[in-house]
This record gives C-alpha cells, sequence and structure tokens, in this order.
C-alpha cells in the first residue's frame, strides 16, 4: 500500500486496478544490491534476497523458502476467509 494515500484515495486508486491486467502489486523492495530468486515455475512469485548474505546462508535461506513455497501467498484473492481489511494496514505518514 502507498502511505502517501490516505484512505478514501487508497479506495479511489483501488477503483481504477479493477481493470484486468491493470492492477498494482505493492510490495517491499530490499534496500541495497538483491538477486531474485524464483520459489516455483511462475516467474511472478519470486522473492529478492540480498547479494551481501554469505554463500552457506544464501544457500540455507533459498532451500528453506523453496521448501515452504507454499506457504506464501502473493494476494489478498488466495486467502479466502480473511478479510482484508484486517490481513491489512495503513500508514498515514505526512
Amino acid at each position: 500500500l502507498d502511505a502517501r494515500l490516505t484512505k478514501k484515495e487508497h479506495k479511489e486508486e483501488k477503483l481504477k486496478d479493477k481493470e484486468p491486467g491493470t492492477e498494482k502489486i505493492y510490495r517491499p523492495i530490499p534496500d541495497g544490491d538483491f538477486e531474485i530468486i524464483p520459489l516455483g515455475e511462475d516467474p511472478t512469485k519470486a522473492i529478492k534476497i540480498g547479494t551481501g548474505l554469505p554463500d552457506l546462508v544464501k544457500k540455507q535461506l533459498e532451500a528453506c523458502l523453496k521448501q515452504n513455497a507454499e506457504l506464501f501467498k502473493w494476494s489478498a484473492t488466495e486467502m479466502p476467509g480473511i478479510d482484508p481489511e484486517v490481513a491489512c494496514h495503513q500508514l498515514t505518514i505526512d
């Protein structure tokens, strides 16, 4: 979510994004250099990990994430039964 928007502006933005193929996906971006690690065959389901990690830690982290890939949810639609108002939070910062 873009914290620069008010709740009303966020709802208006959300309505704009309802058109198929125009949905925006907001995700945090790691600080510094990173590499993309795919968690499956779908290229949109990948994570970013920092390149500054030691090789052993990087391999262990990658193995752990791939082993538990089914635990990740990429959108609220993949979490039926959870109200998006509960699953999301918004920080209004000037």
